[in-house]
């Protein structure tokens, strides 16, 4: 492997969480570390809004880290960011690429390190500079986005920094997504026929632009609330798929009422539910489009961690689209793995810790454990191979299995050293003539060669029984055993 595309990587990678971690603390005057823990971010965001309004020479260096932000950032993108996203497609290893959303959250970050468990390289597209990129003239409350970008994506940050391998574990990666959509013709282009293929698929009619989708829409209400509500088309956010197509639209509109400008909120109300429905959709889609281009560009394998980003992904997987037809050759196997992966019967998965991941990493378990997988669903029925979902349980259940055996394993090593030890301690006079040899052996006499000799047993026994633990405990499953205890405690 050429080692030029690892070190184009990891120089951008440094100076991209050096440029946060600057403007982070421009902002907040403490690294994103200790600002608050992650499901106390909003909580932390609208104190820290408060403290700003009450001090002017605060808010204006906060104002000014803004800036700095915007500035080094889109330095970094047009010096380095081309080099490194072609040395990302020039590295021959298994990656994976998150997608689904442009935003990174607390359950992105979760994805990400059990991914790290399977992947060579785990590809996040930036968050931060789709804020910064292009006018987001309709979104609300864009400096907190931004501010929000910054801080999940922080979390990785010392993890980046600690990983005492040449090989980065993950790579935040210049996507490039709002410039592509606003100036790319190429980018335009296949985004909206993506969306009309979809719609066309789905509605077994033939539309052959955006604007003849909004037309039909606004002309046949009914009939196109009906067709997206019988293919369960819309999932708002935090629908589960089982909500009344009504309840989803209202959804959508209390999150445009929220967080889309006014000017936006006016035109968006007054236009009817079937039209509503088809942005709501469109927005789902546009995600969707640049996963597959990441993943054909890549040659890496999606990776989904949201229930409505993987059902977007399994509608679209099922229609015929020219992109959609070269994500297909991608090896299946993958996706099952990591689909698995991402299954919340696994979650306890999310509790491994720094140190964990890099021993793994450092050991090459990551490489073993996928092997395993491979394995594994190769020997499944060949009608099942083409069904993710199912493959995916299967890989939950193997993986159960191998954290059952490991239990097993670690029984009968209990029960293989108590009985040693216990021998020993008979044969020696006890454990009392073990352990208080020193202070017993003037008395001890003629059975102080007996008891040294015992002593020696024993230590040989129990240094035996730490390297077969040692060998056991810091294997992938048994890793994965320790997890799952801990979540059960």
């Amino acid at each position: 492997m050429d080692t030029t595309y690892i070190e184009n990587i990891n120089k951008y990678q440094f100076e991209y969480f050096n440029i946060l971690n600057d403007f982070f603390i421009g902002v907040t005057n403490q690294e994103a570390k200790k600002f608050c823990v992650p499901e106390n971010f909003t909580f932390a965001a609208q104190n820290l809004g408060e403290n700003l309004k009450n001090n002017k020479s605060q808010l204006d260096n906060a104002n000014r880290s803004y800036e700095t932000l915007e500035i080094r950032l889109k330095n970094l993108h047009t010096q380095e960011g081309v080099k490194c996203f072609n040395s990302a497609k020039k590295l021959n290893c298994f990656k994976v690429n998150l997608g689904g959303s442009s935003r990174v959250y607390e359950s992105q970050l979760k994805a990400i390190r059990k991914s790290i468990l399977l992947a060579d390289l785990v590809l996040v597209p930036d968050p931060v500079m789709p804020w910064l990129e292009t006018k987001r003239e309709y979104e609300n409350y864009q400096m907190i986005h931004i501010l929000q970008a910054a801080y999940f994506i922080l979390q990785l940050k010392k993890f980046f920094l600690d990983h005492d391998s040449y090989f980065p574990p993950f790579l935040v990666f210049p996507s490039f997504e709002k410039i592509l959509e606003a100036h790319d013709e190429f980018t335009i282009n296949s985004s909206k026929q993506l969306i009309i293929d979809f719609f066309s698929y789905y509605s077994n009619l033939s539309f052959n632009s955006i604007e003849d989708l909004f037309s039909f829409a606004k002309l046949n209400d009914k009939k196109f609330l009906k067709i997206v509500e019988d293919s369960n088309l819309l999932l708002a956010p935090g629908d589960k798929g089982n909500e009344p197509l009504s309840t989803s639209i209202q959804k959508y509109e209390s999150m445009v009422n929220k967080w889309r400008s006014q000017e936006y909120q006016k035109v968006f109300d007054s236009i009817p539910d079937s039209a509503k429905a088809l942005i709501a959709i469109m927005e789902r889609i546009q995600p969707q489009y640049h996963l597959f281009e990441n993943s054909y560009e890549f040659n890496s394998n999606p990776l989904l961690c949201i229930e409505a980003h993987a059902h977007y992904f399994k509608l679209i997987s099922k229609m015929t689209n020219h992109r959609v037809f070269n994500l297909e050759k991608f090896d299946k196997n993958s996706l099952s793995s990591i689909s698995a992966l991402m299954n919340r019967r696994l979650d306890f998965l999310t509790n491994i810790n720094d140190e964990q991941l890099k021993f793994l990493r450092k050991t090459k378990e990551n490489i073993t454990f996928r092997n395993k997988l491979r394995e594994f669903i190769n020997n499944l029925p060949n009608t099942e191979i083409n069904n993710i979902t199912k493959v995916a349980s299967e890989v939950c259940s193997y993986i159960e299995s191998l954290i059952s055996q490991h239990e097993k394993q670690i029984d009968a090593l209990n029960i293989k050293y108590g009985a040693k030890h216990k021998y020993t301690a008979l044969i020696g006079g006890g454990g009392l003539a073990v352990s208080l040899l020193p202070a017993l052996a003037p008395f001890l006499g003629a059975a102080l060669p007996l008891a040294l000799t015992t002593t020696g047993k024993y230590v040989a026994n129990k240094l035996d029984e730490i390297s077969e633990r040692k060998i056991l405990s810091g294997s992938m499953i048994g890793v994965f055993a320790t997890l799952k205890q801990k979540t059960m405690i």
